[in-house]
């Protein structure tokens, strides 16, 4: 059996690297994207330009492209597009597609900041102190006085760097609050100074991990990691764990955290239900990660991972690809 991948957010610069890793076992991949000049359009074999994930269009479009391909299994990037996925999985189920993706209810916990805080807060996961700043409070700085300077300012729905601001005293504080969003919920948080890390996983389709990798971000361009290193953690490692195993998070995901410089221990910030930017790192470190995700596919059993090369460093560099005007694809 030949298996067919149909990669949407083919945008990101870090995808190539994981198409390559499929390709080289024999999986073809069929990328898609909202924007023209994203470049697995063109890498892969074939490319479609699709609608945005919060189109009324996106899950017709995409059941349209998996039938005409013969489809076998969905890898999406972006919230906009994981959420709707995973609200119409069956749809694409009773066509023998498997949208690799949480369920619905996992996914709102994983895009919504507040639900994350919740979510942590209610099982019992480190995370820095945090406060919620709502659109209809947001020129208020009562709740903010809870919190020690830095001061770190996230809008409640979005990803990467986009959107933060940081306060270092009072002044900076009142000059994020006049800029802020009006129409925007906020989560603040205490900076917590020390190293940030990512841990991919991979999980099977009940939520049960498979592979445990965390990996530090040694240096970060537009919220993707272009040094990084493999490391092993017990006690991360067994956070995670409990967080996906909670949250059943089918498929490939990944937690972030940031290991406190001066006690030593994480605090958990995002939840991502999706391969990471950097998680080409990890696929390299466990080779099964590739392996058991192309066995899900096929609906075989997975097998046990045989760990993960500790220490491995990534050096990310840039690579180009050129077409003509005349090749870019119309929707």
């Amino acid at each position: 059996m030949t298996v067919r991948i149909l990669r949407t957010a083919s945008g990101c610069m870090s995808v190539i690297v994981l198409i390559e890793e499929l390709n080289k076992r024999g999986v073809e991949v069929i990328c898609a994207d909202a924007n023209p000049l994203s470049v697995g359009l063109y890498y892969c074999k074939k490319g479609y330009v699709i609608p945005k994930g919060e189109d009324p269009n996106f899950i017709p479009t995409i059941l349209k492209i998996c039938k005409k391909e013969h489809i076998n299994a969905i890898l999406s990037g972006p919230e906009e597009e994981i959420l709707p996925l995973s609200k119409h999985k069956d749809l694409f189920l009773k066509e023998n597609i498997l949208p690799l993706v949480p369920d619905y209810y996992s996914v709102l916990i994983c895009s919504d900041k507040f639900k994350t805080c919740d979510f942590f807060e209610k099982n019992n996961i480190p995370m820095p102190k945090t406060v919620y700043v709502s659109k209809s409070n947001v020129n208020t700085e009562e709740k903010l006085g809870e919190l020690e300077f830095p001061i770190i300012l996230k809008p409640r729905y979005g990803r990467g760097s986009k959107g933060i601001r940081i306060a270092r005293n009072e002044d900076e504080l009142k000059l994020c609050i006049s800029k802020l969003d009006k129409n925007t919920d906020y989560v603040a948080q205490e900076f917590v100074d020390g190293m940030e890390c990512t841990v991919d996983v991979l999980s099977d389709l009940k939520g049960k991990p498979l592979s445990i990798v965390p990996r530090k971000r040694l240096s970060v361009e537009s919220g993707i990691a272009v040094k990084a290193q493999t490391f092993y953690d017990k006690e991360v490692i067994n956070y995670v764990r409990k967080i996906v195993e909670t949250l059943k998070l089918a498929g490939p995901s990944n937690v972030q955290c940031i290991l406190d410089r001066e006690e030593g221990t994480p605090k958990f910030t995002e939840i991502n239900p999706r391969f990471g930017g950097g998680s080409i790192l990890s696929i390299k470190a466990d080779p099964t990660i590739i392996e058991n995700l192309i066995r899900i596919i096929k609906g075989e059993d997975p097998v046990p991972s045989r760990g993960f090369k500790e220490g491995m460093i990534m050096l990310r560099y840039y690579s180009e690809l050129y077409i003509d005007s005349e090749m870019v694809l119309n929707e």
